[in-house]
C-alpha cells in the first residue's frame, strides 16, 4: 500500500473527527483477495446470523442456508450460535455484525456507499434476499460484482486508522471520537480485513 493512500486516509479520518497517528505502519500489499462466490457465501451466512440476532428462527435460518448450499461457509462461531444456542430473542452483541454485513455488501457492489460518518442504511434489509419468505438467492448473486481489490484495501486502511483512534481513546478513558459508535468501525474493519486476507472469519486480526 502506498504512502499516498495513507495520506488521504489520515486526512479523511481528521475530516470525520478522529485523531490520527502518522506512525501507524502501512498495511501490506494485497496478496490474497476473496473471490465473488466466497464473499457472497460469507455475506449470506452472516446475514442469517444477524437475522437471528433480531429474533428470526435459527431452525429456519439453518434450513435456508442448507437449501441455498452455503451452510459450509459458516464460521465456527456462526455455527455454534445457530446450532447450540436456543432461540432467546434479540442478541445485542451480534446485532452489531450488521455493520460487517454492510461492509461485505459494499465489497460485492450490493450498494455503493460505505460512509464512516453514518451507520448502515435503514433500507439495507430490502437489498437482500427475503429470508423470512424463504427467498432463493440466485438472482441476488447474479446482481453482484466484486470491487477492485485496491479500492477495498484503501477502505480497509481507513478503517484501521479510525480503529486506532477509537482504541487510543478507550485506553485513555476519553470519549470515543467520530460520528458513529466504535462498533460500527470495528465490525466494518473485520469484514474488510477478511476480504484481503486468508484468515478465517473468527481469526481476523484487528490489532491497532
Amino acid at each position: 500500500m502506498t504512502e499516498e493512500i495513507r495520506r488521504r486516509n489520515l486526512e479523511r479520518a481528521r475530516q470525520l473527527g478522529y485523531p490520527t497517528n502518522d506512525k501507524l505502519p502501512l498495511l501490506d500489499a494485497v496478496d490474497e483477495f476473496r473471490g465473488l462466490q466466497e464473499a457472497t457465501d460469507r455475506l449470506l451466512c452472516l446475514y442469517s446470523v444477524v437475522a437471528c440476532s433480531y429474533g428470526f428462527s435459527k431452525e429456519k435460518a439453518q434450513a435456508w442456508l442448507v437449501r441455498e448450499g452455503v451452510d459450509g461457509a459458516l464460521s465456527e462461531s456462526d455455527r455454534l450460535y445457530l446450532e447450540m444456542s436456543p432461540d432467546s430473542g434479540p442478541d445485542t452483541s451480534r446485532q452489531w455484525q450488521v455493520e460487517a454485513l454492510w461492509a461485505l455488501a459494499w465489497c460485492v457492489s450490493c450498494h455503493d456507499e460505505l460512509d464512516f460518518s453514518d451507520s448502515c442504511s435503514d433500507a439495507f434489509i430490502q437489498m437482500l434476499p427475503d429470508i423470512a419468505k424463504d427467498a432463493a438467492t440466485g438472482s441476488f448473486r447474479e446482481s453482484l460484482s466484486l470491487r477492485d481489490k485496491q479500492v477495498v484495501l484503501e477502505k480497509a486502511d481507513l478503517a484501521y486508522c479510525l480503529h486506532w483512534a477509537i482504541r487510543d481513546a478507550e485506553i485513555k478513558g476519553q470519549r470515543v471520537p467520530g460520528k458513529v459508535p466504535g462498533n460500527v468501525v470495528v465490525e466494518r474493519r473485520r469484514a474488510l480485513e477478511w476480504m484481503i486476507s486468508r484468515d478465517g472469519w473468527d481469526e481476523v486480526q484487528l490489532d491497532t
